[in-house]
């Protein structure tokens, strides 16, 4: 979500405060393309934090 290449804490938090505040339409924080911030958004984004997702680029 803040495109620093590595999905953690900062872009669950992210996702967090805009499901709690019901956050709709065409937003970097809706992972699933539902245009609506909820759960779903937020257990895609803890699930990859927790593995350590990252992007390696040449």
């Amino acid at each position: 979500m803040n495109q620093d290449r590595t999905v953690d804490a900062t872009d669950v938090s992210l996702i967090d405060n805009d499901a709690a505040n019901f956050a709709a339409g065409y937003i970097v924080t809706d992972l699933t393309g539902d245009n609506f911030v909820d759960g779903t958004d937020f257990a895609i984004a803890d699930n990859n934090a927790a593995n350590f997702v990252s992007a390696i680029l040449p």
